[in-house]
């Protein structure tokens, strides 16, 4: 056979048509194929397409501002930003509605106060009525909202008010379905309690700080540095709760921002009950905090290691950032209804700590049961002397408020008794 020959026979066998080849036919085909092959593509894009919606930048906030008010009434206004995190279409901003709870420093007080909160965009004359107009945002664009709380009550009622909580729920509407997201933002609203009396040791004494609910619109290195001004010391050591460290960085989350995947559901079933991780959201934080295969490896490791009589493997395999995360009710309200993880880059907040208060600092995770975890000490300390020095907690784990505690070496002498030195308050 010549090549022309041979060819056009092997077209033909391939194809499956005789020497009378149906040319529709193949055409056909070739046009189903094309078909196939442009449907792959359109939906491939589509999967590929921005899904980014509006979204309200909680971190891009600035602190609650209280106004003059009369007597009986007291006023705060915030103002955060909504951001179209899509860049490439347009999104609506389409409703806004904001609630209020008010929490108190006596849950047993019953001071009646009236609430009321409101939200309009910043440089639009707000309805009266509390109506949200649909606003259209552009790609990346962004508006601002001010929040306006105000609070109506006899001196006593205000004064027994330990915090407000604001829940904002907004709805986006654009090229995906109509979406509902909700998000809290804390007003604090007590007055810092005064410095409690210091607790006096064989050679340190221990000075617990008391501040206002913090949130994570502080800097907590900004915070440690306004309530140790004039009471500090040279040779004080400083140390820092790690839960509040954390909720500074923002480092909670809602059960319903952390989705369980299939290990989590199946694997907290083994974990004690009291555990952090025995929930399924607490161990998908965890898979997230650690990485999944890590975490799913240390479990493993630890059921084996509680058959032969060695407990607490999982967390040795798992790490730190597994043992730190703190599950609802693990920390005061209103954080209590949040899964906290422990704090992000905690030597590098003791180095802010140093550089700005001049003061050796360290982050630790005590509690109730003499246990006190050092997260990270500056280079002039020794974890393990700080650890011993707090194995009672003077944190507290209930609603003192005294995240941060001064350790202050004493001098004595054989016949020198251990006295306190006078610690005034923080000039605020």
């Amino acid at each position: 056979l010549s090549g022309s020959a041979l060819s056009s026979t092997m077209f033909q066998t391939h194809f499956g048509v005789g020497t009378g080849m149906d040319w529709v036919q193949f055409a056909l085909a070739g046009g189903v194929g094309l078909l196939f092959a442009g449907a792959a593509a359109f939906e491939g894009l589509y999967r590929l397409r921005d899904t980014a919606t509006i979204r309200l930048e909680l971190r891009g906030r600035k602190q609650w501002v209280e106004a003059p008010s009369p007597p009986g009434t007291r006023c705060f206004t915030l103002t955060v930003p909504f951001v179209n995190a899509n860049r490439l279409y347009e999104q609506t901003l389409v409703d806004v509605q904001p609630r209020i709870r008010l929490l108190k420093q006596d849950a047993a007080a019953d001071f009646p106060v009236i609430a009321e909160v409101t939200c309009q965009l910043v440089g639009e004359e707000g309805r009266r009525d509390g109506y949200w107009a649909a606003n259209l945002l552009g790609p990346a664009e962004q508006c601002e909202m001010r929040v306006t709380v105000t609070l109506r009550g006899v001196p006593d009622a205000l004064q027994s008010l330990h915090a407000a909580l604001v829940s904002i729920q907004f709805k986006t509407y654009g090229r995906v379905a109509l979406q509902t997201f909700d998000e809290e933002v804390v007003v604090p609203l007590a007055p810092t309690k005064p410095l409690p009396a210091p607790i006096r040791g064989e050679r340190t004494l221990i000075q617990c700080i008391p501040t206002p609910i913090l949130t994570d619109a502080d800097d907590i290195v900004e915070i440690i540095d306004l309530h140790t001004q004039g009471i500090r010391q040279p040779g004080d050591v400083v140390a820092v709760a790690e839960s509040v460290v954390a909720i500074t960085q923002r480092r909670y989350f809602r059960p319903t921002e952390v989705k369980p995947g299939f290990w989590a559901k199946r694997l907290c079933f083994f974990v004690p009950s009291k555990g952090s991780l025995s929930s399924q959201h607490g161990f998908q934080l965890a898979m997230n905090e650690v990485g999944a295969l890590r975490m799913v490896s240390a479990f493993f490791l630890g059921a084996v290691g509680k058959l032969v009589g060695h407990k607490g493997i999982m967390y040795e395999v798992a790490g730190r950032p597994a043992e730190l995360i703190d599950d609802i009710t693990g920390t005061m309200p209103p954080f209590d209804k949040y899964i906290v993880a422990g704090p992000a880059e905690p030597e590098r907040v003791v180095a802010r700590i140093k550089e700005k208060s001049g003061m050796e600092a360290a982050i630790v995770d005590a509690n109730d049961l003499k246990r006190a975890m050092v997260l990270a000490v500056t280079p002039g300390i020794q974890a393990a002397d700080v650890s011993r020095l707090l194995l009672d907690n003077p944190f507290g784990n209930a609603a003192e408020q005294t995240p941060i505690v001064l350790l202050r070496p004493v001098k004595t002498g054989p016949d020198t008794p251990v006295e306190a030195s006078h610690v005034p308050t923080p000039a605020l």
